[in-house]
């Protein structure tokens, strides 16, 4: 009984911390392609990958709902979220971010029957609009519209749009245009210009803290050694012109 305490002590001891080591930081996402893909094969995807093999970090990357991926974020269930707005650490207080960003998005307008130009906010006042649920921005933008729906994917959103329950639907460009394509929908127009430019950058959970220098330094290494480009080219390459503009 001695003998087996103490191999359970000396593995509690010295293995424990080792296999907590070689856990994975996990990310979450809530985008689906070109941004982020199951077959790994997203921007992020391809970037992180490069990032984090640079840094001898082993991460993977998780599918959850919007509003999920920052709560589990927020409370140090998993370790990030894969790229948000720069404002949210005033909500999600457990949350750092990078303070280079990982990548631009457009908010696009995208619609069926209306024509207009897009001229902030007000311009959605009179219409039914349909977003995904947790992206924050885009959230607050249209929270006065005459109607809005909120669903848990891009997928979701282009099917209400597309069965004309929804006038417009706001979502980040590249993904509305891949999403569209990919589910063969027909008529459905891009209004211009964006609602919302911006950047986004990567969340980490505060104990994850000490790797955001780390992570800003390596990114800015990336876009002037070329492999971040690199990388964008790549992704685009596999979509054709009438999806990535």
């Amino acid at each position: 009984m001695y003998q087996m305490m103490k191999a359970f002590f000396f593995l509690l001891c010295f293995c424990g911390p080792v296999f907590a080591q070689s856990q994975p930081l996990v990310l979450n996402t809530s985008y689906s392609a070109p941004i982020t893909s199951p077959d790994k094969t997203g921007f992020l995807d391809l970037l992180y990958a490069e990032l984090f093999g640079r840094l001898g970090i082993d991460f993977e990357i998780q599918a959850l709902p919007a509003e999920r991926c920052l709560q589990n974020a927020n409370a140090g269930i998993d370790g990030g979220d894969v790229c948000r707005i720069a404002d949210l650490v005033n909500v999600y207080t457990n949350l750092v971010r990078s303070t280079e960003p990982v990548m631009q998005y457009n908010h696009t307008v995208f619609s069926k029957t209306k024509k207009f130009e897009v001229k902030g906010p007000e311009s959605l006042l009179p219409f039914n609009v349909g977003i995904v649920t947790g992206w924050k921005i885009v959230e607050r933008n249209t929270k006065d519209a005459s109607s809005r729906f909120t669903v848990d994917s891009a997928d979701q959103l282009f099917r209400m749009l597309d069965e004309d329950r929804i006038d417009i639907a706001v979502i980040e460009q590249m993904i509305g245009l891949e999403t569209i394509s990919r589910l063969g929908i027909k008529g459905v127009r891009v209004l211009s210009p964006p609602l919302l430019s911006g950047d986004w950058y990567l969340y980490l959970h505060k104990k994850h803290a000490d790797l955001i220098p780390k992570v800003d330094n390596e990114i800015r290494k990336m876009k002037k050694d070329g492999s971040y480009d690199r990388i964008w080219n790549q992704v685009r390459q596999r979509y054709s012109k009438s999806v990535l503009q």
